[in-house]
């Protein structure tokens, strides 16, 4: 390692003397202009030089499985939210179909979902409109047999008690 900044600092110090003998032998006008751009190009080159010709993969794979485990982190975690949103707005839509075809008006059904050994699933509703009793039986069998969701974890509210 100490090998390697003392080598850039003598490349770096020869391209400034380079770079000065250029400046000074160089005739004044145009190619004196030529002559200090081409010895500042040189010097920055040598700046560069180990930026340029650095070996970015030993860094890289030496930091991938901590990339890695903080990524499956992120995505199990993202990816289990966008199921949890999805299922839940899926489940939703299929409730309202259900309700259509039993003649029952819903204006607005809310699905909560929870997960269970990594696998989310439909846990319980909420369920809005003006909606007779017998409806709201019937309704709430379809939901226990077709989706799982017992009676206990069906809310049904009628139009006055929303704002």
């Amino acid at each position: 390692m100490i090998g390697a900044v003392r080598e850039w600092l003598l490349g770096v110090l020869c391209a400034a003397v380079l770079a000065a003998l250029a400046d000074r032998l160089s005739p004044q006008g145009t190619a004196g202009k030529i002559g200090r751009m081409a010895g500042g190009l040189l010097l920055l080159i040598a700046v560069v030089r180990p930026v340029v010709q650095a070996d970015l993969s030993v860094l890289a794979s030496a930091s991938l499985p901590v990339w890695e485990e903080i990524g499956e982190a992120a995505w199990a975690e993202t990816d289990m939210g966008l199921l949890k949103n999805i299922i839940g707005e899926e489940t939703g839509a299929y409730i309202l179909d259900k309700a259509e075809e039993l003649g029952i008006p819903c204006t607005r059904v809310e699905v909560t979902c929870e997960e269970k050994d990594g696998v989310p699933y439909p846990s319980s509703v909420r369920i809005s409109g003006p909606i007779g009793e017998a409806q709201r039986r019937a309704l709430s069998r379809t939901i226990e047999a077709d989706l799982a969701i017992p009676a206990d974890r069906q809310t049904y509210e009628s139009e006055d008690h929303l704002s």
